[in-house]
């Protein structure tokens, strides 16, 4: 009776536990956000960008008429612009997708699982591993892609499971890749063993392999020309600007990679390799897809982002290989099979509902994070400042959804511009001389990440800070929007002029000084670069008295070093600025002030057109 029960219904309770749990998540994320829906990941307001552009004609493009190959999931985008041809609101109709796109995860587990076992009981437990697993139902109500791609995933290895891989199977695997560029991965261990199933002359042939690979890159080819023409990479921007790293492998990042899938359900990573056992002969692909990407993403990402959300599409094969186990033990035991099966799948449960309320708390606090850094700047942002003005952003979703304008992404997602910048060993430096350049005036950032770019209150001015409690998602507990002051100009007009040309390449253009403040000497240079610096100089202020004795001094690189000289291109204009500490007793009515550069292994520059005093121009004296 239970048997027949478990076979008519057994998937259908599976379900409905899903939405029973998905109800839960939902419940604690509102209790958590005062009942605010929104999102746990700021990346999911950038798709609402892009399908918000793509719906209203923008075409792929995340400022309006900026066309960019920002998003590496570009099927969930064409999905969502879909939807925002009917509604404006992208937030509740993604939820929905996300959520359906969970539940037909489960139901392909469980049909997959049985494709390869033939025993219904372990369909529905490896569906059942699915259901109770935090991290899938954290994606579930992500408005994330992760859902899209596994679903796919496993449609597809299901149709090569059923029938090899030939052009129809190639389409599910392509639109898997068009979802996730992970999808690649598997797309190449079918090739590899279909190759190994021509080779053993077992239902294969050279012309169906050939069709596949023909269908699988057609349908790649629109997109990846896009990239090419716009970045002259054939991937999106987003995969460049996150697999950065400096060495060949992070194993930082397969320790963590691997302790998640742990945490997910310890059992179920014990199992696995009697899954592999079991399903090795008749799915290769599931063991090769499980076990390869993991170990693969070490090599591309140098650190787990988003709770590891690019291997969160494994975690259905992972509960597929550990079903597939636990059948192959209890075959091993023969006469104890009742006990062995049961006391493995009592296990099996518990290790996975145990994390259930840690990971519906997390939903809840990285959405709240969201709302209350994300959001919250966006939405100051459209109140406070013109919609044309250029904003540098270290997170760029919801800042850009709710106040639609120019941006530079110093993290590079969608402005490639960055990538040298975020590549090179003076990061600060360089990034100080690309916002000036392009016209960024404000900036939307976590101040602890560019602590040099706004540690100079003459350079950066705080207009609006944002706190949360807590820190489970978002890249700091504080954001700041600063007003910036840079010293890179487009013109000056110094009060004093004062021309002096030093080593034939750096021209002193005047000075501004305020002799009123008694205790200090507040002093700003102006600067020319003739032609490109190569050493990076120091500047030398030196205060001395009527007796030639320094009195006060200041020696370090022009703007506290965020323009150091060797970056400096011919015709720049740069502004820098001191305040002086000055004796005591001191006074400013006869202060001899005389300024110089120099590096510590050539000594001073040589001063031309300037009266000087070994190689010090004398600013003026009292």
């Amino acid at each position: 009776m239970l048997t027949k029960i478990g076979q008519k219904w057994g998937i259908g309770l599976v379900l409905l536990l899903a939405i029973l749990l998905m109800g839960y998540y939902l419940a604690t994320m509102l209790s958590i956000t005062n009942g605010v829906l929104g999102v746990p990941l700021d990346d999911a307001w950038i798709h609402f960008q892009y399908a918000r552009n793509l719906s209203q004609g923008d075409g792929f493009s995340y400022v309006p008429g900026v066309p960019t190959a920002g998003s590496t999931a570009p099927l969930w985008t064409l999905l969502l612009a879909g939807l925002g041809l009917f509604t404006a609101d992208f937030l509740m109709p993604s939820l929905l997708l996300s959520a359906t796109l969970f539940l037909i995860t489960i139901w392909l587990t469980y049909r997959l699982t049985l494709a390869v076992t033939d025993r219904w009981g372990l369909a529905l437990l490896a569906a059942l591993g699915v259901t109770i697993t935090g991290r899938m139902l954290w994606a579930s109500l992500s408005a994330m892609e992760v859902t899209l791609f596994t679903s796919l995933s496993l449609g597809a290895v299901w149709a090569y499971q059923k029938r090899g891989l030939d052009g129809v199977t190639a389409v599910l695997f392509a639109l898997a890749s068009q979802t996730r560029p992970e999808g690649h991965v598997l797309f190449g261990i079918a090739v590899v063993d279909s190759l190994y199933s021509l080779y053993r002359q077992q239902n294969m042939s050279w012309r169906r392999l050939l069709v596949a690979v023909g269908v699988y890159s057609l349908i790649q080819l629109p997109y990846a020309l896009f990239s090419l023409s716009i970045t002259g990479n054939p991937l999106p921007n987003t995969f460049y600007a996150k697999s950065r790293t400096t060495s060949l492998y992070s194993w930082r990042t397969l320790r963590e990679t691997w302790t998640l899938h742990w945490r997910d359900n310890f059992l179920s990573i014990l199992l696995m390799p009697f899954g592999v056992l079991a399903l090795w002969r008749r799915s290769r692909l599931i063991c090769g897809w499980t076990i390869g990407l993991l170990m693969i993403v070490p090599f591309i990402v140098p650190f787990i982002w988003h709770h590891g959300r690019y291997t969160m599409p494994l975690l259905p094969f992972q509960m597929i290989l550990a079903a597939a186990g636990v059948g192959w033990l209890v075959d091993r035991f023969p006469s104890q099979q009742k006990a062995v099966y049961a006391g493995l799948v009592g296990l099996f449960i518990l290790a996975g509902f145990w994390r259930l309320p840690h990971w519906a708390t997390m939903l809840g606090n990285n959405t709240r994070e969201v709302q209350e850094i994300d959001v919250a700047i966006g939405q100051w942002l459209a109140e406070n400042l013109p919609s044309d003005e250029k904003v540098a952003v270290d997170d760029i979703g919801a800042i850009v959804f709710f106040s639609p304008r120019p941006i530079l992404d110093l993290n590079g997602l969608v402005s490639p511009e960055m990538w040298p910048v975020m590549a090179s060993p003076n990061f600060s430096e360089e990034t100080v001389r690309l916002l000036a350049t392009t016209g960024v005036n404000h900036m939307a950032i976590f101040p602890d990440w560019h602590k040099p770019l706004v540690a100079n209150p003459q350079t950066a001015v705080a207009l609006q800070r944002f706190t949360t409690d807590t820190q489970t998602i978002i890249g700091a507990q504080e954001a700041v929007i600063y007003k910036m002051d840079w010293p890179y100009r487009q013109q000056i007009a110094p009060q004093q002029e004062k021309a002096a040309l030093l080593g034939e390449t750096i021209r002193l253009r005047g000075f501004d000084v305020d002799l009123t403040q008694g205790d200090q000497l507040p002093l700003t240079l102006y600067w020319e670069s003739v032609s490109p610096v190569a050493d990076s100089y120091k500047v030398f202020i030196h205060v001395v008295d009527e007796a030639g004795n320094i009195i006060a001094q200041a020696d370090q690189p022009p703007v506290g070093g965020l323009a150091p000289t060797n970056l400096w291109q011919s015709g720049d204009l740069v502004r820098d600025q001191y305040t002086i500490p000055l004796p005591p007793d001191g006074s400013t009515e006869s202060l001899n002030v005389r300024v110089g550069l120099y590096t510590d292994s050539n000594g001073r520059l040589p001063v031309t057109n300037a009266p000087h005093v070994d190689n010090a121009i004398v600013l003026f004296s009292d």
